[in-house]
């Protein structure tokens, strides 16, 4: 397995495609061999990284990825809310060269289009976009034994194998680590690993190759070595710390509302009920947080709300919400 630094080895075409990734792309064609390029599900957010000193910029609270939005940008996270300022110099290295980073399956489906266009390569993008429905689906399985380049999201992970994929590239693996999950760098490490293990139990020759601006992180280290180990240690000392799943159990309660005003005086008063249940709850001696969201998120005209909730007996602890879930079709929970 290679590890390619995307801070040393940009092409001219394209901010994050190596000239080592378009050598090989051309190698592979010139021997007639498919090609499969990995981008993870498609995000509509940026990760911020320094490309002097290669550090990922990170929440404080979770341990995740900040991600910048917003106008004017500014670092945020996904899971506990916590915004900073966009710094000017890098803390670590005081140095200036701050990049956000981002790229989509789309994006590099059009470079490679245009880099290759004299050749008539036939490349094939299988994403969310291009992939709607299961009509969609037969067709793109047609299209996939034709194609040359796949461009793939980690649909690619599971229930699909292909003869003759000698060459694997991971296009941008930090952009993964930006996923506001508390599990996010469990899931990057089980996608990456079966992804890779899928062609090297078959094809012992396959070329795997991973790009990257932060190639010194821990747990891309981890998975080029395969240490699964010092991960699985790592990963329990931090839910320890953070009082995580299995130490805990964690819910989100989502609201959604046509009105901004009506989404948020609705958590509020259920932020209410519920300080005043966990009060008068028996057991004492537990151990509960709430996390509300002071800010929503707007999708489809909708205004969101969430509060997060970690507990050690949640089950028990829904009961309480239960009523307020019955009547109001825009409250979801989800475990998890």
């Amino acid at each position: 397995m290679l590890l390619v630094n995307l801070a040393q080895d940009k092409s001219e075409i394209n901010y994050y495609l190596s000239n080592t990734l378009l050598s090989k792309i051309d190698d592979n064609l010139e021997k007639n061999k498919k090609i499969i390029l990995y981008i993870n599900k498609r995000w509509e957010f940026s990760s911020l990284i320094c490309s002097d000193c290669s550090k990922l910029y990170k929440c404080q609270n979770c341990d995740i990825s900040f991600s910048v939005h917003g106008f004017p940008e500014k670092l945020a996270c996904h899971l506990c809310w916590n915004t900073k300022n966009i710094p000017i110099r890098c803390n670590k290295c005081n140095g200036k060269n701050l990049q956000k980073v981002w790229v989509g399956t789309q994006q590099i489906e059009k470079v490679l289009n245009n880099h290759l266009k004299d050749k008539n390569i036939n490349i094939f993008r299988f994403d969310t976009d291009s992939v709607k429905n299961k009509k969609d689906k037969e067709q793109a399985l047609e299209e996939l034994e034709k194609a040359q380049i796949i461009i793939w999201t980690k649909m690619i992970t599971t229930g699909f194998d292909f003869d003759w994929v000698w060459l694997i590239w991971v296009i941008l693996l930090e952009q993964e680590l930006q996923i506001p999950k508390y599990n996010t760098e469990e899931k990057v490490y089980s996608n990456i690993k079966q992804l890779l293990g899928r062609w090297e139990r078959k094809w012992e020759q396959t070329d795997i190759i991973i790009q990257t601006f932060i190639p010194e992180n821990e747990i891309i280290q981890t998975i080029v070595n395969n240490n699964y180990k010092d991960f699985f240690i790592k990963t329990l000392e931090e839910r320890k710390l953070f009082n995580y799943p299995p130490f805990c159990e964690i819910l989100t309660l989502e609201y959604r509302n046509l009105s901004e005003q009506k989404a948020k005086d609705f958590m509020l008063k259920l932020k209410n009920k519920l300080d005043i249940e966990l009060e008068n709850y028996q057991n004492k001696k537990s151990i509960y947080e709430i996390i509300q969201n002071p800010k929503y998120q707007k999708k489809y005209n909708q205004y969101f709300y969430r509060i997060i909730i970690k507990w050690d007996n949640l089950r028990n602890f829904i009961e309480c919400v239960k009523d307020e879930i019955m009547r109001n079709k825009g409250l979801v929970v989800i475990f998890g």
